[in-house]
């Protein structure tokens, strides 16, 4: 086999049509064509060309890879969730998450902490829900708890606790003191915050 011409295309100059023996082949991206110095009257065998075309599908992953994560930060789980959706094979994937990986593009060290702080900021939940979101965009069990760790004390989650029950108590400010209190606790439970914090904020607010 032998590359008889090579022609830049015309609506995207970056890239290259390949013609092996006088018929079309493939096309390929700068990345590639320099990768493998191709050239007219270059001889191919039939690994060789199917390394290039093997390369060049591996480039793009690579750039679809970059696109996703260029809209917002990502977790590797994302990232590796959304390619084996279009379809790419394990191998090509892991390629592409150590391209993002190597070049700091994905770190799912930041990608936790930067996640904590801006739902913190944002919409605060207690400690147990926001374990919940971080596993939820595939960050590993250990890595969580070591992150999460960092943003919460007891103290600093029982005052988060505080200030969303005050947040709600006017809604229940009708109801009789043993349903108020209940109303209270159950809030607090399902934003997270752990039992023992729940009651005890739920005592302090009201007085039975």
């Amino acid at each position: 086999m032998v590359i008889t011409k090579i022609e830049r295309q015309k609506k995207n100059p970056s890239r290259f049509s390949i013609f092996v023996d006088d018929a079309y082949a493939c096309s390929v991206g700068e990345e590639v064509y320099t990768r493998f110095l191709l050239h007219t009257g270059q001889h191919l065998t039939a690994a060789e060309r199917k390394k290039i075309e093997q390369a060049e599908v591996e480039s793009t992953v690579k750039k679809i890879a970059l696109r996703f994560r260029s809209y917002r930060p990502r977790s590797s789980h994302e990232v590796r969730t959304y390619l084996h959706k279009k379809g790419y094979d394990a191998r090509m994937i892991e390629s592409a998450i150590q391209y993002l990986v190597d070049n700091n593009l994905l770190n799912d060290a930041e990608f936790a902490r930067m996640f904590c702080r801006d739902r913190l900021s944002l919409k605060p939940v207690g400690k147990t829900a926001m374990e919940h979101l971080l596993f939820k965009k595939g960050i590993e069990k250990s890595l969580i708890e070591e992150v999460v760790n960092e943003f919460y004390t007891p103290e600093r989650e029982t005052d988060m606790a505080m200030k969303e029950a005050e947040r709600k108590f006017k809604r229940f400010a009708s109801l009789p003191p043993l349903s108020k209190k209940k109303k209270i606790y159950e809030h607090l439970l399902r934003r997270g915050y752990n039992s023992s914090v729940s009651s005890t904020i739920a005592n302090q607010l009201v007085k039975t």
